[in-house]
């Protein structure tokens, strides 16, 4: 295994960030194009989201058998990274391009179609792209500076649609009424699939194909049996769902909040500014600081404690008179610091995992095991969907009207900051029961 150069480090980071580009558009906004924009009702919207990750629940773990069992002259990972990205940019851009003509059930239809194929389309390149890091680094500094550059690429990949899209809209779109987003969805869609496959482009091309491991001639039985024996892979899956639940509820919740609660939709992207500028200081400044002199144990034990804290501050808020700016920027900075800590953290621990794996069963898994993460984030997107679609529907909130009732912007605050709160702590409390994780590093 050869030290990672700077070269591979770099382009493997740009393809990272591309590819959280899309994700991150999806991850965020398609709760509120499907139900704001196109007029689907929120608890429809949550369900197809939840029956989606539950589809990937049996798609993510094949593609990652699938992965570990391709043989070509380019290795393993490098023909479904880019594969993958192509067609997942096409659908992408056909999920918020959608014909003026389709209403009712053929809207419906059509939504339901195009969902599923993004999500399945974006495992065929994500899996093998974050299956690499444990092939192709070894336990320890090498392998965490990696995967922090890589991370932080992507988490500003990710953070990048989020603060900007809402300001894009109206000027791409030529207005901010519900036709004019619809059509800056549509091109804005357009323009970060194109960046994603240009990113892949650059990643694949020089990603040397010497780096790969040789494919092992094993069955998919033999795989998932392995994966089941790393009791250390499965603790984390649970982490992954609750830690990251928490946050995208957060994530789908905060545009309503701005819109029917502060009643300013342009704070919003200013609230996102910040909480990403924490975050990118957070993964870039604060971490490598602090792993000088903690482990990645004690780090993550603090990230959850943090963002516990911060929700707490957001369940304080539920009774106030009036909802502002500043009054969500406090605990926001809480969760973002969290977020951060746990972007990265989550990604080295997974890759730990695979070496666990091996020390345990004799047999290695990266693309089988890696895929736990891309599984389990998505599981926590639906989760979170799911929850923030069927409470939007039982607030109360009317998304055609400009003033909302007390008893509904109560409910919205609740729905806000409580299940979060319940969720992250659930992941602090089955990360102290789990002592290995982390322990090592």
């Amino acid at each position: 295994m050869k030290n990672i150069t700077a070269k591979t480090k770099i382009t493997y980071a740009v393809g990272g960030m591309g590819k959280n580009l899309a994700y991150g558009f999806v991850a965020s906004y398609t709760l509120y194009y499907y139900n704001t924009v196109l007029g689907i009702s929120a608890s429809f919207v949550g369900i197809l989201l939840m029956v989606a990750r539950i589809f990937d629940a049996f798609n993510d773990p094949f593609m990652g058998v699938v992965v570990a069992k391709t043989k070509s002259r380019h290795g393993r990972y490098k023909p479904w990274i880019l594969s993958g990205a192509v067609l997942n940019a096409l659908v992408l851009y056909a999920m918020f391009e959608v014909p003026a003509a389709l209403s009712g059930g053929s809207l419906k239809a059509y939504v339901v179609v195009t969902y599923f194929l993004c999500g399945i389309t974006y495992t065929m390149s994500d899996i093998p792209y974050w299956s690499i890091i444990p092939a192709i680094t070894r336990a320890g500094s090498e392998r965490e500076s990696l995967t922090v550059f890589a991370r932080t690429c992507a988490g500003f990949g990710a953070v990048l649609p989020t603060v900007l899209t809402m300001s894009l809209l109206p000027l791409i779109g030529g207005g901010t009424d519900t036709e004019h987003y619809r059509k800056g969805f549509g091109v804005l869609a357009l323009i970060i699939a194109i960046f994603y496959v240009a990113t892949t482009i650059v990643t694949v091309r020089n990603l040397p194909d010497d780096e790969l491991e040789e494919p092992r001639d094993t069955s998919v039985r033999e795989l998932l049996n392995a994966l089941i024996k790393n009791d250390q892979a499965l603790s984390l899956a649970v982490i992954i769902i609750l830690f990251n639940a928490a946050i995208y509820m957060t994530t789908n919740l905060l545009l309503y909040m701005f819109q029917y609660d502060v009643g300013d939709e342009g704070q919003y992207t200013l609230f996102m500014l910040i909480s990403g500028l924490v975050q990118f200081v957070t993964m870039t400044i604060l971490y490598p600081f602090f792993r000088k002199k903690y482990s990645n144990r004690q780090i993550f034990s603090v990230a959850c404690i943090v963002g516990i804290i911060g929700y707490l501050g957001m369940t304080g808020l539920i009774f106030g008179t009036h909802m502002t700016l500043i009054k969500l920027m406090i605990p926001g900075v809480f969760i973002s610091l969290a977020n951060g800590i746990g972007y990265v953290l989550t990604t080295v621990f997974v890759a730990d995992a695979v070496d666990y794996g091996e020390s345990k069963t004799g047999q290695r898994e990266d693309s089988v095991v890696s895929s736990l993460q891309t599984l389990m984030v998505k599981l926590a997107t639906s989760v979170a969907s799911f929850v923030a679609g069927i409470g939007i529907d039982l607030t109360g909130i009317d998304i055609a009207s400009e003033t909302q009732t007390a008893a509904a912007k109560v409910s919205l605050r609740v729905l806000f900051a409580v299940p979060s709160l319940v969720l992250m702590t659930g992941a602090f409390l089955v990360f102290l029961r789990k002592k290995e994780i982390g322990q090592a590093c």
